[in-house]
């Protein structure tokens, strides 16, 4: 199986940080993020990867020429970074790779048990990583599921409604590789390229494809989006996922 990891987005929001570095190479535990993911990834298996790139495009696939030799890297790039979201990076990799495959954000920190857990589903339709939580708030991406369903996915949910948080790794197996890419393509029809992939999914959903779901059971990861993000995943998560 492949992965895409999506890494070209700006990181607006990290202010200083991400002008001389793209976020994903931004250190968390000595290492950078996009490392902690191959890495994890590759202790799984997967030895080929796509890589979309955009914000310091050069800096990533120096990172990883260097310290990944022993993996297969096609690099996608997002001339259009700035003015895309990250529906538009997943549109350019997916016309490149047949199912299954994985898709994953390059701005999240997980232990390494979520990705055996969704990698280890024997599922045969779409499956995310779900952090089944109460608390949520108004940015996350947020899950409602009916069963082993997932029957809605949007920052825009109700969040006394919602079920939990999706936290950035798909699986996409051979029988939704093809769902996917029409919703997708559909999706930038309909809505343009500035919205998150996860309308994509929603797409899906309403279409009466199936969506599963696998849980992180309470293990340790987070997002990265802002200054607070990162000291919380410096101080509480990556010691909590590291053992320390």
């Amino acid at each position: 199986m492949k992965a895409i990891i999506l890494a070209a987005g700006m990181g607006s929001r990290l202010s200083h940080l991400t002008e001389k570095v793209p976020k994903a190479l931004i250190s968390v535990g000595k290492k950078p993020l996009l490392a902690h993911s191959i890495d994890v990834l590759k202790d799984n298996g997967i030895r080929d990867f796509i890589i979309v790139t955009g914000h310091k495009a050069y800096k990533i696939r120096k990172y990883v020429e260097e310290n990944f030799e022993e993996v297969n890297v096609e690099y996608v790039h997002n001339h259009r970074y700035d003015e895309t979201n990250n529906i538009y990076s997943l549109y350019l990799a997916i016309g490149e790779v047949k199912a299954p495959f994985y898709i994953l954000n390059s701005d999240i920190i997980f232990h390494p048990e979520i990705f055996e857990n969704i990698h280890s589903s024997n599922k045969r339709n779409l499956t995310i990583s779900v952090d089944f939580r109460e608390t949520l708030g108004k940015e996350e991406m947020k899950v409602k599921v009916d069963g082993e369903r997932v029957v809605a996915i949007s920052k825009k949910l109700n969040p006394q409604e919602a079920d939990g948080e999706y936290i950035g790794i798909t699986k996409v197996t051979k029988k939704s590789g093809d769902q996917l890419y029409e919703c997708v393509s559909e999706t930038i029809e309909i809505h343009g390229r500035r919205v998150f992939y996860e309308h994509a999914f929603q797409r899906m959903i309403e279409k009466g494809y199936e969506i599963n779901y696998s849980k992180t059971s309470g293990l340790p990861w987070t997002e990265i989006d802002t200054i607070e993000d990162l000291i919380f995943a410096r101080k509480e998560v990556y010691p909590a996922i590291a053992g320390k």
